[in-house]
């Protein structure tokens, strides 16, 4: 049943992944010294492993599961395809394809070498070549991403290798009906599957490029939540069955759909909104293939596992040379080696459609499997032992990871754009999220990075960088987004400063528990800047207008909504009033301090104040003594109660005012 095999998938799913929840939580640091990463994918396997038909025999393998696992892998692919970057892609093109195709082309041919010098047939031992040299996008990517990594040198270059190996995936799979066919048909076969692909990537590439783009921004004007979701599977799974048609591959075709959206300014929401639907059927595609591991028949192979083991080993040293020498470093070298050292989620793709093709033998598939869980599992404790050995043997410190802190602003309307153009202004970086087409369009029509998504999901918020960012800023309309919005930020980025724009004041103690480091309520803050203009214009000196304004800001804005100060309000008040503050005010032509000294003025016996900077031209003069002869146009920085503050200002306003 369909169903019970589900359930029975993601329940084994599950419960791994609190049991390496509870591995890598501050409770495992105390009792082990350390904290343990075990990577979701690893889970997977192990999960699938125990629960296959081996050893608990919970879930029997059947076509139902195949067809399942099928539709978590075009997911997969379709959400590799719109992260891919192209201008990431530019910024490092000579490094990747140089690189990466160096680290391929090498592991193939001594992973197939090696296949062939024990027996392995020649078609059998080029797919093993193929399984071996990619390496885990998904795992290095986190691994180095909760590290605080994948921005430094080392996770840059090893993100140059990952991203070639991931578009090495698809000239392999195309090649694999090539190999199954016979020997003297393996050319025309491989010319005719080349051209064959050619034109069915043509035309998935016009479809995606052409039809994809409108029909989701006819979807973003429609306003209707229920809709983008469903257009979006549309999109990933048509596109995969209009690829299949032509005679590609399912998965292969969902990444050329996904490639194709990465450029438009919708990619951002529709990978947010199939990340939930692609993570669960991940989940059953990974355990699905730790389910087909018989470790019974492990006993017969174990030298073919060392073997496929090994060669994985060494496709590490590839790839660690391959970043040292590219990147002159051999520390560098070590920890991209070390990083590298697995078999991918794309090798279990290569390696399914190689069974169903009858290239790979079932001893093989075997070994392949336990060598893959093998090495995925060792990659976190590989490459934490790389960082210690590139510390002793190399003597040099590790350099830490920077980031570009930068701002996320959720909401492009008037309160978001205005922000994002002061950030613009003083060269603070930032990303805008808005769900408005036209305001997306906007944006970027000004150079500006605005992304269309929504920001109350959370694979929108983490595209947008929230795990980096120094600040977030929610200026949406919708009061329930807000909070469903400040919530997630706070989960996916405690330490950032989080600033939301509230309607009502009745906001602002649920903002505030949910995670909000500050809460704007829009009508009061227009009431008080009206407020303290008009004392401002009605010729109340500034410095009584900043007390008042903050005044009203004490106790949530108590004062506006005519409730009662509370005690602790009161002594906030009191404080506020009594505390000396710092003002600076302009000596006025014709005032009574223009052309006198300090001392003729008596200015520290007749206000009470000191005078801290005397700021002539652009010349400062610090703790003046007083003979110094104040003149029109000086600015004079004072310290001293606030009825003192009024009195020098007095000072110099000239007498008319």
């Amino acid at each position: 049943m369909i169903l019970l095999d589900v359930v029975v998938l993601l329940g084994v799913a599950v419960v791994g992944l609190l049991l390496a929840g509870f591995l890598g939580n501050p409770l495992t640091e105390r009792m082990f010294g350390r904290r343990i990463g075990v990577p979701p994918i690893v889970v997977y396997l192990f999960a699938g492993v125990l629960a296959g038909p081996g050893i608990l025999g919970l879930v029997e393998h059947s076509e139902s599961i195949d067809a399942l696992a099928e539709i978590g892998v075009a997911l997969l692919l379709f959400g590799v395809g719109i992260e891919f970057s192209l201008e990431k892609l530019r910024r490092m093109v000579t490094f990747l394809v140089v690189g990466g195709a160096v680290q391929v082309i090498v592991s193939v041919a001594l992973t197939a070498a090696i296949m062939r010098a024990i027996g392995t047939p020649g078609p059998e031992a080029v797919v093993a070549g193929f399984l071996v040299a990619l390496s885990s996008t998904a795992l290095v990517f986190k691994m180095l991403a909760g590290r605080g990594e994948l921005d430094a040198p080392s996770g840059q270059a090893a993100a140059g290798i990952l991203l070639f190996q991931d578009l090495a995936l698809v000239p392999m799979m195309l090649l694999l009906p090539a190999l199954a066919a016979p020997g003297d048909a393996m050319l025309t076969a491989a010319a005719t599957a080349v051209v064959r692909a050619g034109i069915a990537l043509t035309g998935i590439v016009a479809l995606a490029r052409v039809v994809l783009p409108r029909t989701l921004e006819l979807t973003a004007r429609a306003r209707l939540p229920e809709l983008f979701p469903s257009v979006a599977l549309l999109a990933a799974f048509g596109t995969a069955l209009a690829a299949s048609g032509l005679g590609l591959s399912l998965p292969l075709g969902a990444f050329l759909a996904g490639l194709a959206l990465s450029g438009t300014p919708y990619a951002h929401q529709v990978f947010a909104e199939l990340l939930p639907l692609r993570d669960a059927f991940v989940a059953v595609f990974f355990t699905s293939i730790g389910a087909l591991l018989e470790p019974a028949t492990l006993a017969e192979h174990p030298g073919l596992i060392a073997v496929l083991v090994g060669a994985v080993v060494m496709k590490g040293v590839v790839s660690g040379a391959v970043v040292g020498i590219g990147w002159r470093s051999a520390r560098l070298g070590v920890l991209g080696g070390c990083a590298l050292a697995q078999i991918g989620e794309f090798s279990f793709v290569l390696s399914r459609q190689a069974v169903e093709l009858g290239i790979l033998s079932h001893s093989l598939e075997q070994a392949f499997l336990a060598a893959a869980v093998l090495t995925m599992a060792a990659t976190p404790f590989a490459y934490f032992g790389g960082r210690r050995l590139s510390l002793l043997d190399l003597g040099t410190r590790a350099s830490k990871a920077t980031h570009d802190a930068h701002v996320v602003i959720v909401g492009y309307d008037v309160t978001g754009q205005a922000v994002a153009r002061v950030l613009g202004s003083t060269s603070i970086p930032f990303v805008v999220l808005d769900m408005d087409p036209a305001r997306v369009r906007a944006g970027v029509a000004e150079g500006l990075p605005v992304l269309f998504g929504d920001g109350s999901r959370r694979g929108a918020l983490e595209g947008a960088g929230i795990g980096s960012a120094r600040a977030v800023v929610v200026a949406v309309s919708d009061a329930l987004a807000s909070r469903r919005i400040t919530s997630l930020a706070s989960q996916l980025n405690p330490k950032a400063c989080i600033l939301v724009r509230a309607h009502g004041v009745e906001e602002i103690a649920e903002l505030e528990r949910l995670g909000a480091t500050e809460v704007i309520p829009a009508e009061f803050e227009a009431s008080i800047e009206l407020f303290v203009r008009l004392l401002q214009h009605l010729g109340v000196p500034r410095h009584v207008a900043r007390v008042q304004e903050g005044i009203i800001r004490l106790g949530n804005y108590h004062s506006l909504r005519g409730a009662p100060a509370t005690y602790e309000t009161l002594s906030d008040i009191e404080r506020l009033i009594g505390g000396g503050i710092i003002e600076s005010a302009e000596v006025m032509k014709g005032s009574e301090a223009d052309g006198r000294t300090l001392a003729e003025l008596d200015f520290r016996g007749r206000t009470g104040t000191a005078v801290l900077t005397m700021i002539r031209g652009e010349t400062p003069l610090a703790n003046p003594d007083d003979s110094l002869r104040l003149l029109a146009g000086d600015r004079i920085v004072v310290y001293g109660p606030h009825a003192g503050i009024a009195a020098a200002i007095e000072m110099f306003d000239p007498p008319s005012r």
